[in-house]
């Protein structure tokens, strides 16, 4: 608990946008300090999601929808600790494992490095876009044994980081992986703020089957996809239904009040056209949105503005900028 903290906060100080893409997976022995750190952490660390040992009810509020309880079994024995930790990863992830993990029953006190097979199977568990593992350690001078496991299971021996090199060393590894791996943000109403997410395939079924209707325009082109568009819909960048579809997404992103008939018509009739004229073509415009989706039901018109429906899970992806996780 003591170094998850220490990372937290040299992360908060000099790479805060990594919070929100951060799980930390505590398994130390559940009891009053366990549950009052990480409900510490939770209030300090705004957007980090924390699987621990903690009971019902010992983290309240709203801070308890950010924690996964771990049960006993889980930690048992290799392979369910490693489910459970690669459960706690997005594909192309990044897990960062500390390599002496002496809160684990089946980590033996004389061959403590034997924890590194916990990442291997974790890794394993990803037959593509696989994550990155990179390990921590505060030991000094490493066994032969150790060395040679190490590379026996996949990894080199050099590229053990000390955990006295938080903010020099380990945070901006971290901070390229994340860079690297994933070069889009997803921007979603259903959690505030922009992520980081990968730009493969895996990735992007993952969002579209979690969300109703998501925009992409990451390639000089606009995408629509998500669970009411039946194998996603292509549009050239710039085009009106395009337009329309990112303003209805941004509008909903915003919580916003609607985009106005008036401003879809003008953009679609001639110069000079009447009032009605706008609204007929306005009207048969958003007629064609409608008919893209499983739900007609869901763009809604109130007070002379089109709306997605509150109930519309949306997101929007964008390449990240650069400044952004360098």
């Amino acid at each position: 608990m003591y170094h998850s903290g220490e990372l937290l906060e040299a992360m908060a100080r000099s790479s805060p946008e990594l919070l929100p893409c951060t799980t930390v997976c505590a398994i130390d022995d559940p009891g009053p300090d366990t549950s009052s750190s990480i409900a510490a952490w939770l209030r300090k660390f705004d957007g980090i999601q924390i699987a621990a040992r903690v009971e019902p009810g010992e983290i309240a509020g709203d801070l308890a929808a950010r924690v996964l309880a771990i049960e006993p079994g889980q930690i048992g024995e290799l392979s369910s600790f490693a489910r459970l930790a690669a459960s706690l990863l997005l594909p192309d992830g990044v897990l960062l494992q500390d390599v002496h993990l002496s809160t684990l029953p089946f980590i033996p006190a004389d061959r403590w490095w034997d924890s590194i097979y916990v990442a291997a199977t974790v890794r394993g568990m990803f037959p593509r876009d696989q994550p990155a593992v990179r390990f921590v350690s505060n030991k000094r001078g490493y066994t032969a044994t150790f060395g040679r496991d190490l590379m026996a299971a996949g990894f080199d021996p050099r590229e053990v980081m000390d955990k006295a090199e938080l903010e020099d060393v380990i945070v901006p590894s971290i901070a390229r992986d994340i860079a690297a791996r994933f070069p889009l943000e997803l921007t979603a109403s259903d959690r505030p703020g922009p992520r980081p997410i990968a730009a493969s395939d895996g990735s992007r079924r993952a969002i579209e089957d979690a969300l109703d209707l998501v925009e992409w325009d990451v390639s000089g082109r606009v995408e629509l996809g998500g669970r009411l568009v039946s194998g996603g819909v292509t549009f050239r960048s710039g085009s009106n239904e395009a337009i329309t579809w990112q303003r209805l997404i941004a509008d909903r992103l915003a919580d916003g009040g609607g985009v106005p008939i008036q401003e879809v018509g003008e953009r679609l009739a001639e110069e000079g056209s009447d009032r009605a004229e706008i609204s007929n073509l306005a009207a048969r415009h958003i007629h064609a949105l409608r008919a893209r989706l499983s739900n007609a039901a869901a763009i809604v018109t109130v007070n002379r503005a089109y709306r997605l429906d509150g109930s519309v899970s949306v997101g929007r992806v964008r390449r990240r900028p650069s400044t952004h996780l360098r």
